[in-house]
C-alpha cells in the first residue's frame, strides 16, 4: 500500500476573510510529507492550482520519488467539490459555479472527482447522490466523528470508494488522515487510477485538535498584518 493524503491546503489557498487560508507555504509542506513517510499528496487549494504546481516543482528538487498531484477544491454554491490531479494553472472564482457545474468542468479536465467532508460545513450533503462522483471522503480530520460516520454510510450506500484526508490548514496537520492506494509504480495516472478502481483503503483517522490554535493565527494574520511568505516562493 503506497501511502497518500488528498486534500491539503497551502498559503496559495484563499479565504474571504482571512485571505491567507492555509498558513504553510509549498516548500513546507511538501518537507512535512516527506518526513512523516508518505509517497505523495494532493494539494488542492481553494479555487486554485497555483499552490498544487509549484509544490510538484518543490517536489522535484527535494525527492523525485515523492508525488504530489496539483488539485484543486472547488468552492461551489452549494458546497465543496474535490478535484484530483488538475495539472494546468486554473483559478475559479468563489462560488461562480455550480455544483453540478463544476463536476462537469473538472471531469472535462481528466481530474478525480471525490465529494469532500459532504456532512462537514461546506459539504454536499445529499446532493453528492445526485451527482456523478468517483470517490467520496469517508474521514476528514477536521470533521466530528459522527460526521465521517455519516459519510462512510454514505459511500458505502453509492458504492463509492472512500479516501481519508487531513484538509491540513498547516503543515503539521499534514497526514492525520492517510489513504492506503493498492498500486505498485507511482504516478499521477496510477493514482487516479487506483482510485477509480476502488483500490483504496483509509490506513489512519487522527482527529485534528489544533483548530484554536490555527484561527488564533488566522486573527494574527487579519488584524496585525503577519507576514507570510509569498506564495510563489520555490
Amino acid at each position: 500500500m503506497k501511502k497518500f493524503d488528498f486534500h491539503i491546503h497551502t498559503c496559495c489557498s484563499q479565504h474571504w476573510l482571512w485571505g491567507v487560508d492555509g498558513l504553510s507555504t509549498p516548500r513546507e509542506v511538501v518537507e512535512t510529507a516527506i518526513s512523516r513517510g508518505l509517497n505523495g499528496i494532493a494539494v488542492s487549494d481553494h479555487n486554485t492550482t497555483k499552490g498544487g504546481l509549484l509544490a510538484a516543482k518543490i517536489a522535484k528538487k527535494i525527492d523525485k520519488n515523492f508525488l504530489v498531484i496539483p488539485s484543486i477544491e472547488v468552492k461551489s454554491r452549494s458546497g465543496d467539490v474535490l478535484a484530483i490531479g488538475v495539472l494546468e494553472e486554473l483559478t475559479i472564482r468563489s462560488r461562480s459555479l455550480t455544483a453540478a457545474e463544476a463536476v462537469e468542468q473538472m471531469r472535462d479536465k481528466n481530474a478525480v472527482i471525490v465529494a469532500p467532508h459532504p456532512y462537514g460545513r461546506e459539504g454536499l450533503g445529499l446532493i453528492v447522490e445526485k451527482l456523478k462522483f468517483d470517490a467520496l471522503e469517508g474521514f476528514n480530520a477536521h470533521i466530528l466523528p459522527r460526521y465521517n460516520t455519516k459519510a462512510k454510510k454514505l459511500a458505502q450506500k453509492l458504492k463509492l470508494p472512500m479516501v481519508a484526508s487531513s484538509d491540513a490548514h498547516i503543515a503539521e496537520e499534514i497526514a492525520n488522515g492517510i489513504t492506503g492506494l493498492d498500486m505498485d509504480e507511482i504516478s499521477i495516472d496510477g493514482v487516479k487510477e487506483a482510485i477509480r478502481k476502488g483500490k483504496t483503503k483509509i490506513l489512519q483517522e487522527k482527529h485534528t485538535k489544533s483548530m484554536g490554535r490555527i484561527y488564533s493565527k488566522k486573527i494574527g494574520i487579519l488584524f496585525h498584518a503577519a507576514k507570510r511568505p509569498p506564495c510563489g516562493e520555490i
